[in-house]
């Protein structure tokens, strides 16, 4: 064993050990195109990218139902499954699992690419 490899014991309640490495620690070296490739931590262009997604999100939720578009809007406000229920006539539990198909299609929507996806 080198004097740089040793058993350290874990932080658990088990009591286990590691091995720790003084090579997993080595720095590694990426390409120009990895680092471009990167995304940005410029917070004007962070908020730019939000709100391009912001916008797109408004567009697939205009491509809704309108029962399910109205469910989706008053959840989003913050209103929970029972005020949600006495406005459309649905049980809360219907709510809930409404909600919970509308953002699986919003988000595979968002996924394929916007507007165009079916």
């Amino acid at each position: 064993m080198l004097a740089q490899d040793m058993d350290i014991p874990c932080r658990s309640q088990r009591g286990c050990w590691a091995r720790y490495s003084a090579a997993a620690d080595e720095t590694r070296l990426v390409s120009i195109e990895t680092i471009e490739a990167m995304p940005s931590n410029d917070p004007g262009e962070l908020a730019a990218t939000e709100a391009e997604g912001l916008e797109r999100l408004s567009m697939l939720i205009q491509r809704l139902r309108p029962l399910d578009r109205q469910i989706i809007v008053s959840y989003l406000e913050g209103m929970d499954a029972s005020s949600i229920g006495e406005l459309t006539g649905l049980s809360p539990a219907n709510i809930a699992m409404k909600v919970h198909r509308i953002k699986r299609v919003l988000k595979r929507w968002f996924g394929e690419g916007g507007l165009d996806a079916k």
